[in-house]
C-alpha cells in the first residue's frame, strides 16, 4: 500500500515549501487547508480539508498516512488542547512518524506550559517523532506581521531593543522537516533551527534597505507600547501578552545563539538574510 504524507498548515510559510519539496521528491502528499476547493491539485499532491477548530476534519486528513508534519496554529496559547487530540487519532490511524514543528527554546519551559506538553505528549506517544524549534523566521518582514508597516511608512516597530536574533528562512524549515520525513536517521531527534548569523533588527533593517534600494528603519519601543500597538490592531488580550512576553525573550539575548543543525542536515550553509532580502526585494519596493 502506497501512504501519503500530511502536511498542515499547507499554505503558509513552511507548510507550502514542504509540500513542494516533498512534491519533486516524488512523495504522495496531502496538504491539509481550510479551503481544499482553493488548492490547486497535482499530480501527488492531494488537498484536504483541515481545521484546527474543527476536530471533525481530523480523522478524514488523517486517512491513507502514515506520516505528518504538524505545526501549532499562530500564537496559540493552547497549541496542547489543539494538537493533542490529533496526536492521539494519528497514533490510532496508523502515522509512524511525527515532525512536530514548536519553537526555538520550547525544552526549556516548564512542563506546565502548553507548547511543552504538547511537545512532551508527542514524544511520549509511542510514534517515532521529530521536533523542529525554529527561532524567528526571516519571512515575518515579507509576507509577515512585520511587512505592513514596512510598507505603509517605511519603519517598523518591536519591542527588541537592540538584542540579536539568528533568523531563518523558511525554506530552510521546510527543507529540513522535508529531510526529517523521508529520510532516515530523525527519528527521536530535537533540532534547533537558526541561521548561520545573528542580527539585531536595526541591522537587519540595513540589509533590507540595500536590498530594496529604499529606506527601511527599525524603531525600538518599550513593552508598554507594544502592548499597546497590538491591543490597537484588534489583538486579544491573551495573544498580546503571548507576543509581547516572546519579545521579553528576544530582549534577554536568549535567541541570538546559532545552531549548526541546518548545515548538518542539508550539507550546505542556511540561507543568509541578505540572500533572503535579496530574493523578497521586490516585496518592499
Amino acid at each position: 500500500m502506497s501512504y501519503k504524507i500530511l502536511v498542515l498548515g499547507a499554505t503558509g510559510n513552511v507548510g507550502s515549501s514542504i509540500v513542494e519539496f516533498l512534491a519533486q521528491k516524488g512523495e504522495q502528499v496531502k496538504a491539509a487547508t481550510r479551503h481544499p476547493a482553493d488548492y490547486p491539485p497535482t499530480d501527488n499532491v492531494e488537498p484536504v480539508a483541515f481545521d484546527f477548530d474543527r476536530p471533525e476534519t481530523y480523522a478524514p486528513a488523517l486517512a491513507g498516512v502514515d506520516r505528518v508534519f504538524a505545526l501549532t496554529k499562530t500564537a496559540d496559547i493552547q497549541a496542547d488542547k489543539t494538537l493533542i487530540p490529533l496526536i492521539d487519532q494519528a497514533k490510532a490511524a496508523g502515522v509512524t512518524h511525527i515532525v512536530l514543528m514548536t519553537a526555538i527554546g520550547v525544552d526549556q519551559a516548564p512542563e506546565d506550559v502548553p507548547i511543552r506538553r504538547l511537545e512532551l505528549h508527542l514524544i511520549n506517544s509511542g510514534i517515532d517523532y521529530t521536533i523542529l524549534r525554529p527561532n524567528w523566521f526571516m519571512q515575518n518582514f515579507s509576507p509577515g506581521f512585520l511587512l505592513p508597516m514596512i510598507q505603509q511608512g517605511g519603519t517598523f516597530y518591536l519591542a527588541a531593543a537592540d538584542s540579536k536574533t539568528s533568523f531563518i528562512d523558511t525554506r530552510d524549515i521546510a527543507a529540513v522537516a522535508a529531510t526529517a520525513l523521508t529520510e532516515a536517521g530523525h527519528a527521536g531527534q530535537e533540532y534547533a533551527l537558526t541561521g548561520s548569523e545573528a542580527y539585531s533588527y536595526s541591522e537587519a533593517a540595513v540589509i533590507l534597505s540595500e536590498a530594496a534600494n529604499r529606506e527601511i528603519n527599525y524603531v525600538a519601543i518599550d513593552d508598554g507600547a507594544f502592548r499597546e500597538a497590538l491591543a490597537s490592531a484588534g489583538w486579544r488580550p491573551e495573544q498580546v501578552g503571548f507576543f509581547a512576553d516572546l519579545f521579553y525573550i528576544v530582549r534577554q539575548g536568549w535567541v541570538a545563539p546559532v545552531s549548526p543543525a541546518v548545515g548538518e542536515i542539508l550539507g550546505r550553509e542556511p540561507i543568509s538574510l541578505q540572500q533572503y532580502a535579496f530574493d523578497y526585494a521586490e516585496t518592499w519596493k
